[in-house]
Protein backbone atom coordinates (compact mmCIF):
# COMPACT_ATOMS: atom_id res chain seq x y z
CA UNK A 1 0.00 0.00 0.00
CA UNK A 2 1.12 3.56 -0.68
CA UNK A 3 1.36 6.95 0.95
CA UNK A 4 -0.62 9.30 -1.31
CA UNK A 5 -1.25 13.05 -1.44
CA UNK A 6 -4.28 14.43 -3.28
CA UNK A 7 -4.18 18.09 -4.30
CA UNK A 8 -7.58 19.09 -5.67
CA UNK A 9 -9.82 22.11 -5.04
CA UNK A 10 -13.00 20.04 -5.48
CA UNK A 11 -13.43 19.30 -1.78
CA UNK A 12 -16.12 16.65 -2.10
CA UNK A 13 -14.22 14.78 -4.83
CA UNK A 14 -10.96 14.86 -2.88
CA UNK A 15 -12.57 13.64 0.36
CA UNK A 16 -14.49 10.89 -1.42
CA UNK A 17 -11.30 9.72 -3.08
CA UNK A 18 -9.52 9.82 0.28
CA UNK A 19 -12.19 7.64 1.91
CA UNK A 20 -12.06 5.12 -0.94
CA UNK A 21 -8.27 4.93 -1.06
CA UNK A 22 -8.04 4.70 2.73
CA UNK A 23 -10.49 1.79 2.70
CA UNK A 24 -8.09 0.06 0.29
CA UNK A 25 -5.27 0.39 2.81
CA UNK A 26 -3.52 3.51 1.52
CA UNK A 27 -2.38 6.40 3.72
CA UNK A 28 -3.90 9.54 2.19
CA UNK A 29 -3.33 13.27 2.75
CA UNK A 30 -5.52 15.92 1.09
CA UNK A 31 -5.06 19.62 0.34
CA UNK A 32 -7.59 21.76 -1.55
CA UNK A 33 -5.27 24.49 -2.78
CA UNK A 34 -1.97 24.63 -4.56
CA UNK A 35 -0.50 26.83 -1.88
CA UNK A 36 1.34 24.67 0.61
CA UNK A 37 1.00 21.53 -1.54
CA UNK A 38 4.73 21.19 -2.11
CA UNK A 39 5.38 21.72 1.58
CA UNK A 40 2.90 18.93 2.34
CA UNK A 41 4.79 16.66 -0.04
CA UNK A 42 8.08 17.54 1.64
CA UNK A 43 6.61 16.70 5.03
CA UNK A 44 4.91 13.36 4.24
CA UNK A 45 7.17 12.20 1.36
CA UNK A 46 4.48 10.40 -0.65
CA UNK A 47 5.06 7.50 -3.00
CA UNK A 48 2.26 8.85 -5.22
CA UNK A 49 1.00 12.40 -5.81
CA UNK A 50 -2.39 13.07 -7.41
CA UNK A 51 -2.39 16.66 -8.71
CA UNK A 52 -5.23 18.61 -10.27
CA UNK A 53 -3.93 20.96 -12.96
CA UNK A 54 -6.23 23.91 -12.27
CA UNK A 55 -5.78 24.96 -8.66
CA UNK A 56 -6.15 28.24 -6.81
CA UNK A 57 -2.74 29.71 -6.09
CA UNK A 58 -0.12 27.31 -7.45
CA UNK A 59 -1.04 25.12 -10.44
CA UNK A 60 -0.57 21.37 -10.64
CA UNK A 61 2.09 21.94 -13.30
CA UNK A 62 4.11 24.08 -10.91
CA UNK A 63 3.82 21.55 -8.08
CA UNK A 64 4.83 18.77 -10.47
CA UNK A 65 7.96 20.66 -11.54
CA UNK A 66 8.97 21.38 -7.95
CA UNK A 67 8.56 17.73 -6.97
CA UNK A 68 10.66 16.60 -9.93
CA UNK A 69 13.47 19.01 -9.08
CA UNK A 70 13.58 18.10 -5.39
CA UNK A 71 16.25 15.49 -4.50
CA UNK A 72 14.00 13.94 -1.81
CA UNK A 73 10.84 13.77 -3.91
CA UNK A 74 11.79 13.49 -7.57
CA UNK A 75 11.07 9.74 -7.77
CA UNK A 76 7.48 10.21 -6.55
CA UNK A 77 4.93 8.81 -9.03
CA UNK A 78 2.73 11.68 -10.26
CA UNK A 79 -0.83 11.36 -11.59
CA UNK A 80 -2.21 14.56 -13.15
CA UNK A 81 -5.96 15.26 -13.10
CA UNK A 82 -7.30 17.26 -16.03
CA UNK A 83 -10.78 18.46 -16.93
CA UNK A 84 -9.93 18.95 -20.61
CA UNK A 85 -8.07 15.78 -21.56
CA UNK A 86 -6.74 17.34 -24.74
CA UNK A 87 -3.45 16.17 -26.18
CA UNK A 88 -1.47 19.45 -25.77
CA UNK A 89 -2.43 19.64 -22.11
CA UNK A 90 -1.55 16.00 -21.47
CA UNK A 91 1.76 16.31 -23.34
CA UNK A 92 2.61 19.41 -21.31
CA UNK A 93 1.92 17.50 -18.10
CA UNK A 94 4.25 14.69 -19.18
CA UNK A 95 6.92 17.25 -20.05
CA UNK A 96 6.64 18.67 -16.53
CA UNK A 97 7.38 15.21 -15.15
CA UNK A 98 3.97 13.55 -14.71
CA UNK A 99 3.83 9.78 -15.13
CA UNK A 100 0.20 9.54 -16.20
CA UNK A 101 -3.08 11.48 -16.41
CA UNK A 102 -6.74 10.97 -15.54
CA UNK A 103 -9.55 12.95 -17.15
CA UNK A 104 -12.22 14.45 -14.87
CA UNK A 105 -14.92 13.55 -14.10
CA UNK A 106 -13.94 9.96 -13.37
CA UNK A 107 -15.28 6.95 -11.49
CA UNK A 108 -13.47 5.97 -8.32
CA UNK A 109 -12.73 2.54 -9.77
CA UNK A 110 -10.81 4.27 -12.54
CA UNK A 111 -8.76 6.17 -9.96
CA UNK A 112 -7.97 2.90 -8.19
CA UNK A 113 -6.77 1.44 -11.49
CA UNK A 114 -4.45 4.41 -12.02
CA UNK A 115 -3.09 4.15 -8.48
CA UNK A 116 -2.44 0.44 -9.03
CA UNK A 117 -0.60 1.32 -12.26
CA UNK A 118 1.52 3.83 -10.34
CA UNK A 119 2.40 1.17 -7.78
CA UNK A 120 3.27 -1.28 -10.55
CA UNK A 121 5.52 1.33 -12.13
CA UNK A 122 7.35 1.94 -8.85
CA UNK A 123 7.73 -1.82 -8.34
CA UNK A 124 9.10 -2.26 -11.88
CA UNK A 125 11.65 0.46 -11.24
CA UNK A 126 12.97 -1.42 -8.24
CA UNK A 127 13.20 -4.77 -10.09
CA UNK A 128 16.72 -5.97 -10.89
CA UNK A 129 18.12 -8.35 -13.51
CA UNK A 130 19.29 -11.56 -11.78
CA UNK A 131 22.58 -11.71 -13.73
CA UNK A 132 23.66 -8.06 -13.77
CA UNK A 133 21.72 -6.58 -10.83
CA UNK A 134 20.84 -3.60 -13.03
CA UNK A 135 17.33 -2.11 -13.24
CA UNK A 136 15.37 -2.57 -16.45
CA UNK A 137 13.55 -0.72 -19.21
CA UNK A 138 10.90 1.06 -17.16
CA UNK A 139 13.48 2.33 -14.69
CA UNK A 140 15.79 3.87 -17.30
CA UNK A 141 12.96 5.45 -19.28
CA UNK A 142 11.57 7.04 -16.14
CA UNK A 143 15.00 8.25 -15.04
CA UNK A 144 15.46 9.89 -18.45
CA UNK A 145 12.02 11.52 -18.19
CA UNK A 146 12.83 12.82 -14.71
CA UNK A 147 16.08 14.40 -15.83
CA UNK A 148 14.48 15.91 -18.93
CA UNK A 149 11.76 17.40 -16.72
CA UNK A 150 14.44 18.87 -14.47
CA UNK A 151 16.20 20.39 -17.48
CA UNK A 152 19.42 18.45 -16.92
CA UNK A 153 21.62 18.17 -20.08
CA UNK A 154 22.00 14.43 -20.65
CA UNK A 155 23.40 11.81 -22.99
CA UNK A 156 21.94 8.32 -23.42
CA UNK A 157 24.31 5.56 -24.53
CA UNK A 158 22.67 2.43 -25.99
CA UNK A 159 24.97 -0.61 -25.96
CA UNK A 160 24.42 -3.82 -27.94
CA UNK A 161 26.76 -6.81 -27.47
CA UNK A 162 26.93 -7.98 -31.09
CA UNK A 163 27.75 -11.69 -31.22
CA UNK A 164 26.15 -12.39 -27.84
CA UNK A 165 23.58 -14.87 -29.19
CA UNK A 166 26.12 -17.09 -30.99
CA UNK A 167 28.33 -16.99 -27.90
CA UNK A 168 25.42 -18.20 -25.75
CA UNK A 169 24.58 -20.86 -28.32
CA UNK A 170 28.13 -22.21 -28.17
CA UNK A 171 28.55 -21.95 -24.39
CA UNK A 172 25.06 -22.62 -23.07
CA UNK A 173 23.48 -21.13 -19.95
CA UNK A 174 26.79 -20.89 -18.11
CA UNK A 175 28.26 -18.94 -21.02
CA UNK A 176 25.34 -16.53 -21.00
CA UNK A 177 25.81 -15.94 -17.29
CA UNK A 178 29.54 -15.43 -17.73
CA UNK A 179 29.13 -12.92 -20.58
CA UNK A 180 26.49 -10.88 -18.74
CA UNK A 181 28.49 -10.82 -15.53
CA UNK A 182 31.55 -9.70 -17.50
CA UNK A 183 29.56 -6.83 -19.03
CA UNK A 184 28.04 -5.86 -15.68
CA UNK A 185 31.46 -5.72 -14.03
CA UNK A 186 32.80 -3.56 -16.85
CA UNK A 187 29.86 -1.13 -16.74
CA UNK A 188 30.07 -0.93 -12.95
CA UNK A 189 33.81 -0.33 -12.79
CA UNK A 190 34.19 2.06 -15.73
CA UNK A 191 32.61 5.18 -14.14
CA UNK A 192 34.84 4.80 -11.08
CA UNK A 193 37.91 4.42 -13.30
CA UNK A 194 37.02 7.58 -15.22
CA UNK A 195 35.90 9.59 -12.20
CA UNK A 196 32.34 9.82 -13.53
CA UNK A 197 29.91 9.62 -10.63
CA UNK A 198 26.51 10.55 -12.06
CA UNK A 199 25.62 7.52 -14.17
CA UNK A 200 22.54 5.33 -14.35
CA UNK A 201 22.96 1.89 -15.91
CA UNK A 202 20.06 -0.32 -17.01
CA UNK A 203 19.85 -3.78 -18.56
CA UNK A 204 17.13 -3.83 -21.20
CA UNK A 205 17.36 -7.60 -21.51
CA UNK A 206 19.57 -9.97 -23.46
CA UNK A 207 22.57 -8.16 -24.94
CA UNK A 208 21.15 -4.65 -24.59
CA UNK A 209 22.22 -2.06 -22.03
CA UNK A 210 21.57 1.66 -21.62
CA UNK A 211 23.70 4.16 -19.71
CA UNK A 212 22.46 7.63 -18.75
CA UNK A 213 25.21 10.23 -18.33
CA UNK A 214 25.74 13.93 -17.93
CA UNK A 215 26.31 15.33 -21.39
CA UNK A 216 29.94 16.29 -20.81
CA UNK A 217 30.90 12.67 -20.04
CA UNK A 218 29.61 10.63 -22.97
CA UNK A 219 32.60 10.98 -25.34
CA UNK A 220 35.30 9.75 -22.98
CA UNK A 221 32.89 7.17 -21.54
CA UNK A 222 32.12 5.68 -24.97
CA UNK A 223 35.77 5.75 -26.03
CA UNK A 224 36.94 4.02 -22.85
CA UNK A 225 34.12 1.48 -22.96
CA UNK A 226 35.12 0.43 -26.47
CA UNK A 227 38.78 0.23 -25.56
CA UNK A 228 38.23 -1.81 -22.40
CA UNK A 229 35.62 -4.13 -23.90
CA UNK A 230 37.68 -5.00 -26.97
CA UNK A 231 40.71 -5.72 -24.80
CA UNK A 232 39.05 -7.60 -21.93
CA UNK A 233 36.44 -9.61 -23.83
CA UNK A 234 39.28 -11.81 -25.04
CA UNK A 235 39.26 -13.56 -21.68
CA UNK A 236 35.94 -15.17 -22.66
CA UNK A 237 37.49 -17.02 -25.60
CA UNK A 238 40.01 -19.81 -26.12
CA UNK A 239 43.34 -18.96 -27.73
CA UNK A 240 42.41 -20.82 -30.91
CA UNK A 241 39.20 -18.81 -31.23
CA UNK A 242 41.11 -15.55 -30.78
CA UNK A 243 43.64 -16.59 -33.40
CA UNK A 244 41.02 -17.52 -35.98
CA UNK A 245 38.71 -14.61 -35.13
CA UNK A 246 35.51 -16.63 -34.84
CA UNK A 247 33.70 -19.34 -32.90
CA UNK A 248 31.64 -22.24 -34.16
CA UNK A 249 27.99 -22.04 -33.14
CA UNK A 250 24.64 -23.25 -34.43
CA UNK A 251 22.76 -20.69 -36.56
CA UNK A 252 18.98 -20.21 -36.48
CA UNK A 253 18.57 -23.21 -38.77
CA UNK A 254 20.60 -25.44 -36.48
CA UNK A 255 23.60 -25.58 -38.79
CA UNK A 256 27.11 -25.00 -37.49
CA UNK A 257 28.47 -21.65 -38.63
CA UNK A 258 31.51 -19.44 -38.16
CA UNK A 259 30.42 -16.54 -35.93
CA UNK A 260 32.52 -13.41 -35.22
CA UNK A 261 33.72 -12.67 -31.70
CA UNK A 262 31.70 -10.25 -29.59
CA UNK A 263 32.02 -6.51 -30.17
CA UNK A 264 29.93 -3.52 -29.13
CA UNK A 265 27.54 -1.47 -31.24
CA UNK A 266 27.03 1.84 -29.41
CA UNK A 267 24.52 4.54 -30.27
CA UNK A 268 24.44 7.90 -28.49
CA UNK A 269 21.68 10.51 -28.31
CA UNK A 270 22.06 13.71 -26.30
CA UNK A 271 20.38 17.04 -25.63
CA UNK A 272 23.17 19.31 -26.83
CA UNK A 273 21.84 19.56 -30.38
CA UNK A 274 18.21 18.56 -29.89
CA UNK A 275 15.44 19.16 -27.41
CA UNK A 276 13.76 15.89 -26.43
CA UNK A 277 10.35 15.96 -24.74
CA UNK A 278 10.51 12.41 -23.37
CA UNK A 279 12.48 9.19 -23.08
CA UNK A 280 10.27 7.78 -25.83
CA UNK A 281 11.61 10.39 -28.24
CA UNK A 282 15.19 9.70 -27.23
CA UNK A 283 14.74 5.98 -27.82
CA UNK A 284 13.25 6.69 -31.23
CA UNK A 285 16.41 8.63 -32.09
CA UNK A 286 18.58 5.85 -30.68
CA UNK A 287 16.82 3.26 -32.85
CA UNK A 288 17.93 5.24 -35.91
CA UNK A 289 21.43 5.94 -34.60
CA UNK A 290 22.10 2.30 -33.74
CA UNK A 291 21.62 1.36 -37.39
CA UNK A 292 24.65 3.53 -38.19
CA UNK A 293 26.89 1.72 -35.69
CA UNK A 294 27.80 -1.43 -37.61
CA UNK A 295 30.87 -3.11 -36.05
CA UNK A 296 32.94 -5.81 -37.71
CA UNK A 297 36.10 -6.84 -35.89
CA UNK A 298 36.13 -3.90 -33.47
CA UNK A 299 33.49 -2.09 -31.42
CA UNK A 300 32.12 1.18 -32.83
CA UNK A 301 30.05 4.13 -31.61
CA UNK A 302 27.83 6.52 -33.55
CA UNK A 303 26.59 9.81 -32.08
CA UNK A 304 23.37 11.55 -33.13
CA UNK A 305 24.29 15.15 -33.99
CA UNK A 306 21.05 16.18 -35.70
CA UNK A 307 19.38 19.42 -34.65
CA UNK A 308 15.68 18.54 -35.09
CA UNK A 309 13.51 19.15 -31.99
CA UNK A 310 11.58 16.13 -30.73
Amino acid sequence: MSRIIIIDDEIELAETAKVKLTSEGHEVFVRNTGEGAFELAKRVKPGIAVLDIMLPGTTGYQICRRIRKDPELYKTAILILTALGEEPEILHAIEQGADDHLVKPFKLDRLLEKIAAMEALLAAIEKRNPFTNFPGTEAIKREIDLRLARGVPIAVVYIDMVGFKPYCASRGAQGQKQALEFMAQLLTALPRTLGIYETYVAHMGGAHFVVLLNIEDYERYSHSLIEQFDRNVQQLYAQQELAQGYILAADRHGREAKCPLMVLSIGVAHTQCRKFSSAKRMFEALAQVRQMAQPETHSVAFVDRRHTDR
